[in-house]
């Protein structure tokens, strides 16, 4: 079976507080309708199946640890940094093969033999007893709707069962999130927030369609209702940052009235949050501090170069290569993390940039 490097640095290093990434395969059988990142013939799902190479990962963790991490290389400071992992991003770490092939287990134990904490991403109802312990780890729960058999999530387990999975994991202990992406016009609402009564602290994010996927467009445009005139493309079709702040505030209200931890994590909307980390502070041992968040929340939106470049030195990131993330057009030719932020940073159209933020009113500020 061909394997990948499954512990990498996301090119979103500048806007979340977890760019180290871990995934166990590619693709996935969940077959979600509105992802693209999805599997939802099963054959061919099985046939092009990656899974990550364990072995690299501890080669790599018993190098850092024996005789430390190369200056330059940006996963190796960020572990070095002892950074929480983010688990999950591209594809369900608990999907159905898990059960069979344990992939996901290998990088736990890893994990645990070093001492890196991980935060999960799932919309599993089961770990496939994984040692996975909660002093050093803690989960994130997907959540879009609160229906019984939503025709858009076909191989998810019952939110029935994932409800029981969310009690179970609090009751052993386990710091616990419920990530409402993506938030579906007409489908996600607070009702969700009440249903997980209790959750160490809520992520809500904006659907996104591929504008090159004809089959994604058409569910979400057609299926769903969805007028394609709401979106507008940042890269991604991103629904328009007007909508989805009226569709965030009822839910926004609520967090705040009753005093929850929660995030808005879509790259635009970084500062409606009362944590340092889009994924939560309440869930995660350490983030970043130069990602967006975090930034905003301290010094303000009008922070400029000489604080993201003070913050990026702090974290020992400034030298280190990232120009390996980006296609060229993107990177603006610098080389190292330092020089990504001196180059882009006053960009409009750079999600790292302040003035990237949708602001409805100002006055929050």
């Amino acid at each position: 079976m061909e394997k990948f490097e499954g512990l990498n640095v996301s090119s979103k290093f500048a806007i979340c507080g977890l760019p180290v990434r871990v995934d166990s395969y590619k693709t996935c059988s969940f077959g979600c309708k509105y992802c693209f990142a999805n599997g939802r013939k099963i054959m061919e799902f099985r046939k092009n199946l990656q899974v990550a190479d364990t072995d690299s990962i501890e080669r790599r963790l018993a190098r850092i640890q024996n005789r430390g991490g190369q200056e330059w290389n940006f996963l190796d400071t960020l572990l070095s940094a002892r950074i929480t992992w983010h688990f999950g991003g591209m594809s369900d770490p608990f999907q159905p093969v898990n059960d069979e092939l344990r992939i996901t287990n290998k990088i736990i134990d890893i994990a645990n033999k070093y001492g890196y904490s991980i935060l999960f991403s799932t919309k599993s109802d089961t770990t496939h007893g994984a040692n996975i312990r909660p002093d050093l780890h803690a989960f994130q729960l997907s959540v879009t709707n609160t229906a019984k058999s939503p025709d858009f999530e076909p191989f998810v387990p019952s939110i029935d069962s994932r409800l029981s999975f969310f009690r179970e994991l609090k009751r052993e202990g386990f710091k616990v999130g419920i990530r409402i992406q993506p938030f579906i016009p007409g489908v996600s609402g607070l009702d969700i927030v009440k249903m997980f009564e209790g959750a160490d602290h809520f992520i809500v994010e904006g659907l996104k369609v591929v504008p090159q996927n004809d089959e994604q467009k058409d569910y979400v445009f057609h299926s769903l209702g969805i007028p394609e005139e709401m979106f507008t493309q940042k890269g991604l079709l991103n629904l328009l940052p007007e909508y989805r702040y009226k569709l965030y505030q009822p839910l926004i209200e609520y967090f705040e009235s009753h005093g929850i931890s929660y995030s808005i994590s879509d790259n635009d909307m970084r500062y409606l949050t009362n944590n340092d980390c889009c994924c939560g502070d309440a869930l995660v041992r350490r983030s970043t501090t130069f990602n967006t968040t975090a930034m905003i929340r301290k010094y303000g939106r009008g922070y400029g170069v000489p604080e993201i470049q003070k913050e990026v030195a702090l974290s020992g990131c400034a030298k280190c290569k990232c120009s390996d993330l980006f296609t060229s057009n993107r990177i603006d030719g610098a080389t190292t993390v330092e020089e990504f932020f001196k180059r882009r940073f006053k960009k409009a159209s750079n999600p790292a940039s302040p003035n990237y933020q949708y602001v409805h009113n100002l006055e929050i500020f």
